[in-house]
């Protein structure tokens, strides 16, 4: 099972596609994948997963392919983060440093984007 949109730079999504490759009941499941035509509008950052419970609650759609929506808003924040700046100068530490292995303050890629809140190479 897959979901395919694409979003533009204000995070509305501007084109989706669902898939049921593997599903339990074939000629049944895929049925309902045409539906999800309807993220499209929607913005990630704004109502997005009220949006979807909404939109595919109950026999509306897949529960499948809803709960991998529901991810949908981080794994987009957290793939353009590269995008936007290190110009923040509140003094707070970007959301994303140190909640994934490749934004650990001790990284290569902190150095690189972030320099700012590198910590140099990791102990030991």
């Amino acid at each position: 099972m897959w979901v395919r949109v694409t979003i533009d730079g204000q995070m509305t999504i501007r084109d989706a596609m669902a898939c049921a490759d593997g599903m339990p009941y074939v000629g049944y499941c895929d049925r309902i994948t045409p539906a999800y035509a309807q993220l499209v509008g929607l913005n990630l950052f704004h109502g997005f997963r009220t949006a979807v419970k909404q939109l595919f609650r109950s026999t509306r759609g897949c529960s499948h392919l809803s709960e991998l929506l529901m991810f949908l808003p981080t794994a987009a924040l957290q793939t353009f983060a590269s995008d936007v700046p290190d110009s923040d100068d509140s003094g707070h530490k970007p959301y994303q440093l140190d909640r994934c292995h490749a934004l650990e303050s001790h990284s290569d890629a902190v150095q690189r984007y972030y320099p700012r809140w590198y910590r140099g190479q990791k102990p030991g």
